[in-house]
C-alpha cells in the first residue's frame, strides 16, 4: 500500500519539532500537525514566558537591593507591567520565528498549525475533511493545566499558566493554588513585581519532590521576601466573584484568603481528547498514553512522546523521548529510553536543581552506607564577590563512591549541577572529579570542594594508607 507520508506527527511542541527535524534529516517524508500554534506549551505558556518574567522580576529585585554594592537610585523604582509583558511577548515571538510553519516547509516538511486531526484507523487521519495516511505516527500532543474540581472555582476569576501571561495590569494580590515548580516560580516573580502573593499547598512543604533540607531553605528565602506560604492546607471551595476567595482547611481550622486573582497551578493532564484513540483501542488513562521503553504504544505503528506520555513533564525529557521514538519508528536499530539519570531545575532565585536520589531516598534504600558531601555557597569566593552566599550543594554517594544524587540550591544551580550529573550518568565516582582543574573563581568550585572531600575520604579508607598511619604511630 502506498502511504502519503513515512511519519505523521501530532503535536508541534518540543517533542514534535524534534521528531520532525530528525525524520526529515533521515530523508523521510514527514507531516507535522498541531491544533494550535507550533511551539507548544513551552514556547507560549511555559518555559519561555515564565523564565522571561522571572528575569524581569530578578532585575527589579536587584534594583531594590543594589545598596549592598554601594549603589543608590536617584528616584524610586518605577514598574510598568505592560512594558514587562511587552518584553516577555517579544521573547516568545523571537523564539516562535524559528518554529513557524514556513521554517519547516522550506525543509520539505508538511507543516499544519491550528489544524485538528483524529485517527480513522491505525494508518489514517482525518485532517480538514481529508484523509492522510502514513506508515508510522508519533503522538506528541503535550499536556494542559489540571483544574481540580473545587466547588465554586469556575464562578470566580482564575488563571492558569496558559492565561496568566495575557495580563497587562498586575492584580494587587494573587492567591496561587499549588506549591510545585510552576506555582513557586510565579509566586516569587509576581511578589518581586509588587504583588501580594499567597501560596496554598496541600503537601507539608513546597516542592515536595525535592530534597527536604533545600526546599525548606528556599521556603525561608521566599518568606523573607514576603511570599506567604500555607503548606499542609487543603482548598475546600472558592467564593465571591468580586473578591476571589479560596476557603481552605489547615491544622483542623477553616480559613479563607481573598485576592485580586487566583492562579491555579495544581498539576497537568495529558492531551488525549479528540484524537480518536478509542477508535484504535490505543491504551491510555488519566496519566497519559501507555508506551514501552521503545516509546511504542500497543498499536504497533504508533509511537508517543512528551508530556502526553510522562513520567516526567519536562521539555528536555520530551526531546529525549522524541529522538528515541523517531529512531525506533524509522530505523532498523532499537533505542530504549532510560530514566535513571534525569536532571531538572526549579528556576527560582536561588535556583533549585536536582539529579537522582535525595538524601532521604538514599538512606531509605541504602541505610548508613551512604555518604553526603556538602558545599556551602558561603564558603565560595565567587559567591562572596557577588553577595550570593545563600545556598548549599549536596552530593549523595554510595559505599563505592558513585554518585546517587546531586542537589543544589543557589546561584546558577541549574548550570553547576551538570558536571556532577554527567559523572553520575557515566558512573564516574565523585572523588575522580578532584582530578579536574576548576577555574577560579567560579561557582563550579562547589563540585571541586565536594570531590576533594570525597578524595580525602578515599585516601583515609585505603588499607595501605591506614597501615602507614598505624606504623608511624608506633615509631
Amino acid at each position: 500500500m502506498a502511504y502519503d507520508y513515512d511519519l505523521i506527527i501530532l503535536g508541534g511542541g518540543g517533542a514534535g519539532i524534534t521528531a520532525a527535524m530528525l525524520a526529515n534529516g533521515l530523508g523521510k517524508k514527514v507531516a507535522l500537525i498541531d491544533k494550535k500554534r507550533f511551539g507548544g506549551e513551552c514556547t507560549w505558556s511555559g518555559c519561555v514566558p515564565s523564565k522571561s518574567l522571572l528575569h524581569a522580576a530578578r532585575v527589579a529585585q536587584t534594583a531594590r537591593t543594589m545598596e549592598h554594592c554601594g549603589l543608590a537610585a536617584e528616584s524610586p523604582l518605577s514598574l510598568r507591567y505592560d512594558g514587562v509583558m511587552d518584553s516577555v511577548r517579544q521573547t516568545v515571538a523571537s523564539i516562535y520565528e524559528g518554529e513557524k510553519p514556513e521554517v519547516f516547509e522550506k525543509l520539505g516538511i508538511t507543516a499544519m498549525e491550528n489544524t485538528a486531526a483524529s485517527f480513522v484507523d491505525a494508518n489514517s487521519l482525518e485532517v480538514n475533511g481529508k484523509i492522510l495516511s502514513a506508515r508510522k505516527f508519533l503522538i506528541a500532543t503535550g499536556s494542559s493545566p489540571l483544574v481540580p474540581p473545587v466547588p465554586g472555582l469556575k464562578d470566580v476569576l482564575f488563571y492558569t499558566n496558559e492565561t496568566i501571561f495575557s495580563l497587562d495590569t498586575l492584580p494587587s494580590s494573587l492567591t496561587i493554588m499549588g506549591g510545585g515548580p510552576i506555582g513557586v516560580e510565579l509566586a516569587q516573580a509576581f511578589n518581586r513585581l509588587g504583588v501580594t502573593v499567597t501560596v496554598i499547598e496541600m503537601a507539608p512543604a513546597i516542592l515536595i519532590r525535592e530534597d527536604a533540607e533545600l526546599s525548606a531553605r528556599l521556603a525561608e528565602i521566599m518568606r523573607k521576601e514576603g511570599v506567604q506560604l500555607l503548606t499542609g492546607a487543603k482548598v475546600l471551595s472558592a467564593s465571591d466573584p468580586e473578591h476571589p476567595t479560596l476557603n481552605y482547611e489547615k491544622d483542623g481550622r477553616s480559613e479563607a484568603v481573598s485576592a485580586g486573582a487566583i492562579l491555579v497551578a495544581a498539576g497537568r493532564k495529558p492531551n488525549t481528547e479528540g484524537l480518536g484513540l478509542e477508535t484504535l483501542g490505543l491504551a491510555f488513562d488519566r496519566r497519559g498514553i501507555a508506551v514501552n521503553l521503545y516509546m511504542r504504544t500497543n498499536v504497533k505503528n504508533i509511537y508517543a512522546a512528551g508530556d502526553v506520555v510522562g513520567p516526567y513533564q519536562f521539555s528536555h525529557i520530551a526531546n529525549y523521548q522524541a529522538i528515541a521514538a523517531t529512531s525506533n519508528a524509522l530505523l532498523p536499530v532499537s533505542r530504549k529510553v532510560n530514566y535513571d539519570a534525569v536532571p531538572w531545575c526549579t528556576f527560582t532565585d536561588p535556583e533549585l536543581a536536582r539529579s537522582g536520589l535525595t538524601e532521604a531516598e538514599a538512606r531509605e534504600q541504602f541505610g548508613s552506607k551512604i555518604r553526603v558531601y556538602r558545599a556551602e555557597y558561603a564558603g565560595l569566593d565567587r559567591a562572596r564577590t557577588e553577595q550570593a552566599t545563600e545556598g548549599l550543594a549536596k552530593f549523595v554517594c554510595g559505599a563505592n563512591g558513585k554518585l546517587l544524587g546531586v542537589h543544589i540550591l543557589g546561584e546558577r544551580a541549574g548550570e553547576i549541577m551538570h558536571e556532577a550529573h554527567a559523572a553520575r550518568a557515566l558512573d564516574i565516582p565523585l572523588h575522580r572529579l578532584d582530578r579536574v582543574i576548576h577555574t577560579y573563581p567560579t561557582y563550579s568550585e562547589l563540585t571541586r570542594q565536594a570531590a576533594r572531600a570525597a578524595y580525602i575520604d578515599r585516601l583515609q579508607s585505603n588499607p595501605l594508607v591506614r597501615f602507614i598511619k598505624w606504623a608511624r604511630s608506633k615509631t
